[in-house]
């Protein structure tokens, strides 16, 4: 098939500009996927509506089937594209729709295998509705190839539940998630090459390469590719000089 041409590249990462389901099928095996999608909000008001206006390009207020087809299809190519003892930690959240509660679970395509539910506690919430209590936790599903292992026991002791709390710098995005998310995923493990398809503000590509690992970031909006450039050219001078 066609090469994609990189947005950006260093020593340790490479960000590519454009619609992940036809750059992922293009990609060589990888270690380890760490995402968060758009969680398809939809129209929102009030003080507290970080997402009234979505992303940059791209609404996050699809139809729920259309939505649920989108993700079982990401999640599909992301499964064929992670090696035999590799796993996908799936970020996203409960939400409630006319009174019921949707979970995540139901984005997993068949034959795509759950091995484990972990709660990320983010130590409070504003989605206040008097129809249920304010959810202050998302999860993490994570999507394990069967011969995927932790890289020691002493990596289980993480737990099922990471108290995190939420990234308060935001780096210029509405739902950056905190770099302690992808570093205690990827920390747990022996990837040695890390794929984020929803790059969003960089925090993943950030946080394999600060642990020493190739990354390789998609990201549909341009916006944002030029916003993780300057974040990664920024951490080489922190640095002092290439990661």
């Amino acid at each position: 098939g066609c090469v994609v041409k990189p947005y950006y590249q260093d020593d340790q990462v490479t960000l590519y500009h454009g619609d992940c389901l036809e750059i992922i099928p293009r990609l060589g095996p990888v270690d380890l996927v760490v995402t968060s999608p758009p969680y398809n909000m939809g129209k929102q008001s009030g003080a507290y509506a970080n997402m009234r206006d979505g992303y940059r390009s791209y609404s996050d207020d699809r139809g729920d089937a259309q939505y649920v087809a989108w993700q079982k299809s990401v999640i599909s190519a992301l499964w064929d594209a992670t090696a035999p003892s590799g796993a996908i930690f799936y970020n996203h959240k409960t939400l409630i729709r006319d009174g019921a509660a949707l979970p995540p679970t139901r984005y997993v395509p068949d034959g795509v295998t759950l091995r484990q539910m972990i709660v990320w506690n983010r130590g409070g919430g504003f989605n206040h509705s008097p129809s249920h209590f304010c959810p202050h936790h998302e999860l993490i599903l994570l999507l394990a190839h069967r011969d995927f292992r932790l890289k020691d026991r002493p990596a289980s002791a993480a737990g099922d539940v990471w108290n995190l709390g939420i990234d308060h710098k935001a780096h210029d995005h509405p739902c950056a998630f905190p770099e302690s998310l992808p570093t205690t995923a990827i920390a747990a493990t022996d990837a040695k090459v890390i794929l984020d398809p929803f790059a969003g503000s960089g925090t993943t590509l950030r946080a394999a390469n600060d642990l020493g690992r190739k990354a390789i970031g998609i990201e549909l909006d341009e916006a944002y590719c030029e916003m993780i450039a300057r974040r990664l050219d920024q951490m080489c001078l922190d640095f002092g000089g290439a990661p």
